[in-house]
């Protein structure tokens, strides 16, 4: 059946591309069923504690049910920012009440009686309205599979029944000297076609206008490359604007809500005089959604509309049978607004995960598009098959972002569930992290197994990375080796024999041994959160994404991705433990393929092929370089930071190549606060690696924040707007501490992530606090960065996570940190912006 669609698509040899679809793309599937698999496992499943919440402040009316505010739990103090994002998630439709038993944590009920249905969120607070307020200490997420399930079924639709319309898209998987791009010209607007492109004195207008230009004729692709504050929002909405002009209908996608509501708002402002041209309808629920873009969220426009309708036509006096019937239709037929709402937007807007919310879509059975085009703004973050959902129903792509900025968020643990597949025996996994471990000189392992494929695979680990192993069988000495291998008998008796500094244990051991393990990890900082018996998985997933985030870097950073990339070499399997290492590396590199690059990237530069591979495609290799230059526009000029806050950025990320500064930004950004644009505030380190945070810093920024707020206090705004300042780092525990210390000085103790200081509806000040991550879109007039740690970690590291970091502030940013420590790697970017940035002592232990 196939067949058919593919030979409506190419009349030369259909199933050489129905053959190259398919193969291209069973890597993404195997990886989204596996995902799957892992989800629905016992180990999966999240947990947070919660605590009593007051409504959040923007309620319209008092809510029913009741709000309860997410905490990390008791006996997880420093739960990943993941497991929050999946409560909050619009997905996510009920949680289910849990007490941790005292023998077990794993018997997770998900019966009716348990469940609690969500009746809205707030995820700027962290907040859930629930249907009532949970009996118990913990909530559980039941796990979602949708969105894997879409991904799984857009991948099908191109390998089983594609459009003529998505051959473009099917061209990414075919061989680069196979693939035929057509050529295009790209015919110059008239001057007064411009509808926000209208000052040429304004440095990139130019870059965006022939942007605009090129994304108007592309038959299929079109790239714009832009860094932070470059004016790639203002691009996205000239071309939206000028679809909207020769009457086509646009999708507007992005991974995050912030993205897509930046775009919407900078469209609908009432500033902009060509606002009226566009019917926009946002998809997603309400409290994702920003308040100035709310009044076109779905439910609350088809509602305003209904009102407008039903109110013109009662005080039309004698209205004719038509008006009648249309009045009973809106007072008793749901649907019908909601499909004239609908049909007749030319701009419709959501998340790639948010869009399929769309009741369109929801029914829709053909595979046939329904958009002229589909933009996806911060591409950067978001994945092939993450693109997939959207552009299947799209007839050309618009690609915009920065491969420079944030990479798509990467799940560790649903890696490790994937690599858990590329070796899926556990004793040989075993062998080679507990093997790993000891040539690192962190672990000492005692094996209880008599399973000869088991001694076969550590025998064989140890011997080619010289590693002593003894058997405690026939060995004349156990203490000094570092791995020993034995039946439970043969350990029980040799006992007092077996090493003093064990630390991993596997097997039926005694349980003196047990203790005694258990007991030397607690007394050791590096072992004392670690997982009582190594995972080859997940050591080898956080390892791929610590690689993965250092491309961008240094030669410090290039150093660092070197011993990595030594690491993930010496965790593999050699000859002689029971499987063909080669196969092994081979199924690790499709994983690393699939999971990590963004849709930007592969298109762009290209990731993934290997030596191996004897033909790449757009997706390993990027575009041929002919076909991407017709294709892409970068921007070179940013419009957002003084010259001072953009130009190591410009310098060490960029290299000199963009993120210039016009000349009229020093005056733009020219303001009376005392303090240097860029400058790094010397906080010597007292870190907590317990609780992730440094108690030090926190007083550092809550100094500088009161100081800043007495200025502003006396020096308002002229446009009568809060002056906005932001709080980052780069740890949910750091966070914690902030937010605990904020509360107290704004006196606003149910505060989550926003602070004011002043009237309630006139504040002179507004304070965001949230961790880099969570940041990136977003600006603020001055930026106060804690970098927490007292050294460098690959977290910290990350170019592209600096560089989001640093490129933040509008008038000022302020890194609080151990300068001393944090820069004595003088070839790391952190050692360069040490060395480069202004500095002074700390302002709190000077007042």
């Amino acid at each position: 059946m196939a067949m058919l669609y593919y030979q409506n698509l190419e009349p030369h040899r259909p199933d050489i591309l129905m053959r190259r679809a398919f193969h291209s793309l069973k890597d993404f599937t195997d990886f989204l069923q596996h995902t799957e698999k892992y989800l629905t496992s016992d180990h999966a499943i999240k947990r947070l504690g919660w605590i009593k919440a007051p409504s959040p402040e923007r309620d319209e009316e008092r809510s029913p049910g009741s709000w309860i505010c997410l905490e990390a739990p008791d006996d997880r103090p420093n739960e990943a920012d993941a497991t929050f994002r999946k409560f909050l998630d619009e997905s996510a439709r009920e949680v289910y009440e849990y007490d941790i038993p005292q023998d077990h944590r794993d018997d997770y009920n998900f019966s009716r009686l348990q469940s609690i249905h969500i009746l809205d969120r707030d995820p700027a607070g962290q907040r859930l309205l629930l249907e009532r307020v949970p009996t118990k200490s913990q909530l559980l997420l039941r796990p979602n599979t949708h969105t894997l399930r879409r991904q799984i079924e857009a991948i099908a639709c191109l390998q089983d029944t594609p459009s003529i319309s998505h051959r473009p898209l099917l061209r990414l998987l075919e061989a680069n000297d196979h693939a035929r791009w057509p050529d295009f010209s790209a015919p110059a607007l008239e001057s007064d076609a411009w509808k926000l492109l209208t000052d040429l004195d304004r440095a990139g207008t130019v870059e965006q206008r022939r942007f605009v230009e090129k994304a108007l004729n592309t038959p299929d692709f079109m790239l714009l490359e832009g860094p932070p504050g470059s004016g790639k929002t203002t691009a996205i909405c000239e071309l939206i604007l000028q679809m909207a002009e020769q009457g086509k209908r646009v999708l507007l996608c992005a991974s995050t809500h912030v993205a897509v509501d930046n775009v919407l708002e900078k469209l609908m402002d009432v500033r902009n005089r060509h606002r009226d041209e566009i019917i926009p309808v946002r998809i997603g629920e309400k409290r994702n959604v920003s308040e100035k873009a709310r009044k076109w969220q779905l439910e609350t426009f088809r509602e305003t509309e209904r009102k407008r309708l039903q109110t013109a036509l009662l005080n039309q006096a004698g209205r004719s049978e038509a008006q009648q019937t249309l009045l009973d239709t809106l007072r008793h037929d749901e649907d019908f607004i909601t499909d004239l709402v609908l049909n007749t937007a030319n701009l419709i807007c959501g998340t790639t995960t948010g869009i399929l919310q769309h009741p369109e879509l929801k029914k829709r059975r053909s595979n046939r598009p329904l958009y002229d085009m589909l933009i996806l703004d911060e591409a950067s973050k978001t994945t092939f098959h993450e693109f997939l959902v959207p552009a299947v129903l799209a007839t050309r792509w618009v690609v915009v972002g920065d491969v420079r900025q944030l990479s798509p968020y990467v799940d560790e643990e649903a890696m490790a569930a994937n690599l858990d597949a590329c070796l899926p025996q556990a004793n040989l996994r075993n062998a080679c992290v507990d093997t790993f471990m000891a040539q690192k000189g962190r672990r000492t392992a005692v094996i209880a197994s008599d399973e000869k494929g088991t001694r076969q695979a550590y025998e064989a680990q140890a011997l080619a990375k010289g590693i002593q192993l003894a058997h405690a069988e026939d060995a004349t000495s156990l203490w000094n080796t570092t791995i020993v291998l034995g039946a439970s008998e043969a350990l029980s008796r040799r006992l007092d024999e077996l090493p003093l500094d064990t630390t991993t244990v596997r097997g039926l051991v005694p349980e003196t041994l047990e203790r005694r393990a258990a007991a030397i990890r607690q007394r050791s900082p590096q072992l004392r959160t670690a997982d009582a018996t190594p995972d080859w998985s997940s050591e080898l997933a956080w390892r791929i994404t610590a690689h993965y985030e250092q491309r961008h870097g240094s030669n410090q950073a290039g150093s660092e991705q070197a011993r990595k990339q030594a690491e993930i070499d010496q965790l593999m399997p050699v000859e002689g433990v029971g499987v063909n290492p080669e196969d092994v590396t081979k199924k690790v590199e499709r994983v690393r393929k699939v999971a990590l690059p963004s849709i930007l990237e592969s298109i762009q530069e290209g990731f993934g092929r290997s030596a191996r591979e004897k033909a790449g495609n757009a997706l390993s290799d990027g575009l041929p370089p002919q076909v991407r230059a017709l294709r892409h526009v970068r921007l070179s000029y940013q419009h957002r930071m003084h010259p001072d806050i953009a130009a190591f950025s410009h310098a060490h990320i960029y290299n000199g190549e963009a993120l210039f500064t016009s000349e009229r930004m020093v005056a733009e950004r020219s303001w009376a606060y005392d303090r240097q644009p860029a400058s790094w505030r010397h906080v010597k380190a007292r870190f907590d690696s317990h609780t992730n945070s440094n108690a030090a810093e926190v007083d550092e920024v809550i100094a500088e924040v009161k100081r800043f707020g007495r200025w502003a206090s006396k020096n308002r705004r002229e446009d009568g707007h809060p002056w906005e300042v932001a709080v980052l780092t780069y740890y949910r525990g750091q966070e914690r501490a902030l937010r605990k210390a904020l509360r107290k000085m704004f006196k606003s103790p149910y505060a989550h992530g926003t602070f004011n200081e002043g009237p309630a509806k006139h504040p002179y000040l507004t304070l965001e606090l949230s961790t880099v991550d969570r940041f990136q879109g977003h600006e603020a007039d001055l930026v106060l960065l804690s970098l927490t740690r007292d050294h460098l970690t690959a977290f910290l590291q990350s170019p592209n996570r600096l560089n989001v970091a640093l490129t933040r502030a509008r008038y000022c940013r302020i890194i609080v940190g151990d300068r001393h420590r944090l820069g004595k790697s003088k070839d790391s970017l952190f050692g360069r912006l040490a060395a480069e940035e202004n500095w002074g002592v700390s302002l709190y232990e000077n007042d």
